[in-house]
């Protein structure tokens, strides 16, 4: 009479231990929150605030979801190559963090960020120097990154500077 195959014996346990899929499961939470927060922020950038020149006054801007900004350079105007304080006041929001990052608009002149301190009812300020430029004049773009969360908030003015 013909018996039936053996069944193979095995030498691994049936059953998973089930500390080996704890320690699995928590790998992959751990993981899961390290990819998360390790994600580009997102940025909204806002268009060139019309019809504003730093140089000449004060600007203002609506935000989106509420709120607005304004901003000022003192003094007018604008010097090259010496220090300028930069005021702005915000109103409806409350960001983590406030910095503006001057640029060239038509010259390669590197990026100068400068981090906004705190001055109490919404008012932030700071003062810069930027470099000079040899051709006497320099328009420049400073954009205002507002800091929310993992959300960034960016609004570009233009001013122009002088020297000589």
């Amino acid at each position: 009479m013909l018996s039936a195959p053996a069944r193979p014996r095995s030498t691994v346990k049936d059953s998973a231990n089930p500390w080996v899929v704890a320690t699995i499961i928590l790998a992959m939470a751990l993981v899961a929150v390290l990819g998360y927060r390790s994600l580009p922020k997102a940025d909204v950038a806002l268009p060139f605030v019309e019809n504003c020149r730093l140089d000449r006054q004060a600007c203002a801007s609506d935000l989106p979801g509420g709120g607005r900004i304004g901003i000022a350079i003192e003094p007018q105007p604008i010097p090259a190559a010496r220090p300028f304080n930069l005021r702005i006041d915000l109103a409806g929001i409350r960001p983590d963090r406030v910095e503006v990052d001057f640029t060239g608009a038509g010259m390669n002149m590197g990026v100068t960020r400068l981090r906004l301190e705190a001055a109490g009812n919404g008012r932030y300020a700071g003062q810069v120097t930027l470099p000079v430029c040899v051709t006497g004049s320099m328009v420049w773009q400073a954009t205002v990154r507002l800091g929310l969360g993992r959300k960034v908030i960016s609004i570009p003015f233009r001013f122009e500077s002088r020297h000589g």
